[in-house]
């Protein structure tokens, strides 16, 4: 990754602060997910918009929209290894699919 985009690969900050790498584009989720929201209204002022799952450098996995995230560099090895630091085994797949470049350098 090159640009500053967000993408797949790339590290990014949500509104919350929250850092971490996105790992999939995602379909939007039900209004019902959004009405749950913090920062709800916020969201739904958006509109339609592309959705990314992100994985935080302190674990768990988010959905958020791209307006509402800042694209801040393409993850590097150092970052791949943080989030699998504290990933789950389902996460640690997910990183593995989306970052398989990394993945060589690990074995």
């Amino acid at each position: 990754m090159t640009s500053d985009a967000v993408a797949i690969g790339a590290v990014v900050r949500d509104t919350l602060g929250r850092e971490g790498i996105v790992l999939s584009k995602d379909d939007p989720p039900s209004q019902e997910w959004i009405d749950e929201l913090i920062d709800a209204d916020d969201v739904k002022k958006l509109g339609r918009v592309q959705w990314w799952g992100v994985m935080p450098f302190e674990g768990g996995y988010l959905l958020c929209p791209e307006p509402m995230l800042t694209w801040l560099r393409a993850a590097t090895y150092e970052d791949f290894l943080q989030a699998v630091e504290h990933a789950a085994i389902p996460g640690r797949f997910k990183l593995a699919k989306a970052l398989h470049h990394f993945v060589d350098r690990v074995v």
